[in-house]
């Protein structure tokens, strides 16, 4: 583990983290596909592994929320970075919005590689893990 992330770089990694949870709350696939490299590859352990912005694009499109939801995410770590790559592995909490109010659903965690495309830090593997 480095010990010394440059601070830009673990800002832009925080920020495509919470951008995605936001897109992925509003049900914007194109927002989240956006978030990612041309090749980059989405994997829901156990569900679905997406590999393109296209194919991103309509798997998450299916994902579409039905009710209102939220991901909360915490405790991000990123664990390497050099100018051009990062990794950060966080944790998830998602809820769902029903009668009695809000719950808890599922928590898990996010495996992630960045990298810099176009001057903006984007996924190019996430790895989403929910626990059992």
């Amino acid at each position: 583990m480095t010990t010394s992330i440059d601070a830009s770089v673990a800002a832009a990694v925080q920020t495509a983290i919470a951008a995605y949870a936001q897109a992925l709350d509003a049900g914007r696939a194109d927002e989240i596909a956006a978030l990612y490299t041309p090749d980059g590859v989405a994997e829901i352990v156990g569900m679905a592994r997406f590999e393109g912005r296209e194919a991103i694009r309509q798997g998450f499109g299916g994902f579409a929320p039905q009710t209102p939801q939220l991901h909360l995410i915490a405790n991000t770590v990123v664990t390497s970075a050099t100018e051009d790559e990062a990794t950060a592995t966080s944790n998830l909490a998602f809820f769902a919005r029903g009668k009695a109010g809000w719950t808890v659903q599922t928590v898990g965690r996010y495996d992630d590689v960045l990298r810099r495309h176009d001057g903006a830090w984007l996924f190019q593997h996430r790895v989403t893990t929910f626990a059992e």
